[in-house]
């Protein structure tokens, strides 16, 4: 595929520079977070609006959106439940000392192997166009942050954006990130609480944003979870980068005669009848609108 090439200004120096990128395939898909010119229901139809207002009504929307998210998955329903709020997001703040503060959410997947961690990352790069996969022992702090390199032909420095520049106004799906170095690790500490990618290279100094959501998921230290011990005793993650989390989900695969019954029944049964075999309440083109809708509303808490 070919790489595109945009120009990112910095007033400050009255330099142009150059930011290669690679384009984003939306397949389709309906990209939840906008863009800043579109409000409402402007870009809805009227039988998708008419949708809309009818998931709205639904007294029990939050349990079916819950039972519609990643329905090739078996169970799991808390973790559902954070992916969705992370893909409703919050509410972008700024104090009057003109501090940001972020309204996406971070969400860490724990657990022990097999237990679906990734296919929820999966699903999640499926479902929002504005979505990039990379794996943490694949991954270095340049690829997840951005880089600095000189182009051979014209003898200019370039920036190349990383996975986290990329989904900016996205979701960063991160696997296998307990295999992380550390020294990668604390590269992405800015991009997790202030969301901005700051490059101080080549005589270039330039601060990016990176307002993107992080899902993360990660193998406990010894392969399984240990019940004994803490969660920061069982992840191979500092302390730093688990205080950036919002929220930790711990999945552990039990011994259930039943439990493991009703999963292998499952899984035979989307492999046998593939989608006739799931009756969500809600399409993925249904949520995708109706976040779309619900993160034009700024909600405000009253004093009562």
């Amino acid at each position: 595929r070919r790489r595109h090439t945009r120009y990112w200004r910095d007033w400050s120096s009255d330099v142009s520079l150059p930011i290669s990128v690679s384009p984003v395939e939306t397949s389709g898909a309906v990209n939840i977070r906008g863009d800043e010119h579109e409000h409402g229901m402007e870009h809805l139809s009227e039988e998708e609006a008419a949708r809309v207002y009818a998931m709205r009504d639904d007294r029990n929307l939050y349990q079916n959106l819950v039972s519609s998210i990643a329905p090739a998955v078996y169970g799991h329903s808390e973790v559902k439940k954070g992916i969705l709020l992370m893909l409703f997001g919050g509410v972008h703040k700024c104090t009057a000392d003109r501090i940001n503060l972020r309204g996406d959410l971070n969400i860490c997947i724990v657990g022990d192997p097999s237990v679906a961690k990734s296919q929820f990352l999966k699903y999640v790069v499926s479902f929002l166009p504005r979505a990039v996969y990379t794996s943490g022992k694949a991954s270095s702090a340049a690829g997840l942050t951005a880089s600095v390199v000189k182009d051979p032909d014209s003898g200019e420095f370039n920036i190349e954006a990383g996975a986290l520049m990329l989904a900016d106004n996205g979701i960063c799906c991160i696997d296998e990130f307990d295999k992380m170095d550390q020294v990668d690790q604390v590269a992405i500490h800015e991009a997790m609480e202030q969301q901005t990618i700051s490059i101080a290279k080549a005589g270039i100094q330039a601060t990016f944003n990176a307002r993107a959501s992080i899902l993360a998921a990660a193998n406990p230290i010894a392969g399984r979870y240990d019940r004994s011990r803490t969660l920061k005793a069982n992840l191979n993650i500092t302390p730093a980068i688990m205080s950036r989390f919002d929220l930790f989900f711990i999945v552990l695969d039990s011994c259930d005669e039943e439990a493991d019954f009703n999963i292998a029944s499952h899984i035979v049964s989307v492999h046998q009848k593939k989608d006739e075999a799931l009756h969500p309440m809600y399409t993925t083109g249904d949520i995708q609108r109706y976040i779309k809708w619900a993160r034009t509303l700024n909600p405000v808490i009253t004093p009562e």
